[in-house]
């Protein structure tokens, strides 16, 4: 396959992208360890099966679905799609490593952190009702001062997945393959 149709086929695909999953009420989960935990101490005593429909731990059990209910309403779906390459390069520029970061001077050579919020700003919608929508700056403040740190990783490894992290991956793959299969092709031309 010939260079024109490589950028066809690719062009034709579009910017890879991917959805992250966050939740905007980390209540909910503390409530949901709360009552899981006491659920163990009920399992734990003996139960009269006379009380079945009243005793504790079937009252448990019915609060653990409402919170669970009210969980799964705090979910929010966010999509990112890769940058042009231009964008990302110039943010990774303009975001120095942070001096007491080993990551960031030894693996990234920039602030991992602040480049893959700017990113999420600039490459990122929320998906609503099945609608992709835009948010404002104000909003994506509001949403990071509100996500927990594992829900902030998670955002930050998925922009930095599809911006840098897969293509490096894939380009070695593909080089490491390219390479295979032309030592393969001069075995079989030699015999």
């Amino acid at each position: 396959m010939g260079f024109n149709e490589k950028l066809a086929a690719a062009k034709e695909k579009g910017r890879p992208s991917r959805v992250v999953t966050v939740s905007l009420d980390a209540d909910v989960s503390g409530r949901l360890y709360d009552l899981e935990a006491e659920r163990e101490v009920e399992k734990g005593k003996p139960q009269d099966d006379r009380l079945a429909k009243t005793s504790r731990l079937a009252e448990i059990l019915q609060e653990i679905e409402a919170v669970k209910a009210d969980y799964a309403g705090t979910l929010v779906d966010l999509k990112f799609t890769r940058m042009l390459g231009s964008d990302w390069t110039d943010l990774t520029l303009v975001n120095s490593p942070r001096p007491d970061s080993l990551p960031d001077k030894v693996v990234f050579g920039y602030n991992f952190h602040a480049v893959t919020r700017a990113a999420a700003l600039q490459s990122g919608v929320v998906i609503e009702d099945g609608q992709e929508r835009e948010l404002t700056e104000e909003e994506w403040d509001d949403l990071f001062q509100l996500l927990s740190g594992g829900d902030h990783q998670q955002i930050a490894d998925v922009v930095y997945a599809l911006n840098e992290g897969e293509s490096n991956r894939a380009v070695e793959l593909g080089k490491a393959l390219r390479a295979s299969t032309l030592v393969s092709e001069m075995k079989s031309d030699s015999q």
